[in-house]
């Protein structure tokens, strides 16, 4: 069990629900699609592929598509934990955390 406690705490701290006011600090929903996402130590975890809008229409996730010949689908992050870092955005992730995060389905167009 204890190997899953870094595993647990960041899903944890992904499925936080966006608090008022938290967009202040976070990405606008302009641009964001195709920025590269990178994780703890600067490494690449993917790009963003689409931005997922709350009721409101503030942008509330990205799917972000995993760097990769053999990805699955896009993970899910919620757009209140990303922070631009030059070009890109990034995440409280490390590239292991973030590969076992459970892909999203997305309709194809």
């Amino acid at each position: 069990m204890t190997k899953f406690k870094p595993l647990i705490a960041a899903f944890a701290l992904l499925s936080l629900p966006l608090a008022s006011g938290a967009m202040a600090q976070t990405p606008s929903a302009t641009g964001l699609e195709g920025k590269a996402v990178v994780g703890q130590g600067g490494e690449l975890l993917g790009h963003v592929e689409r931005v997922v809008l709350a009721a409101d229409g503030s942008p509330a996730q990205v799917l972000v598509r995993p760097k990769g010949v053999r990805a699955a689908g896009p993970r899910s992050l919620p757009i209140k934990v990303l922070k631009p870092q030059g070009e890109a955005l990034a995440a409280p992730l490390t590239k292991a955390e973030f590969d076992s995060m459970p892909a999203i389905e997305t309709a194809r167009q």
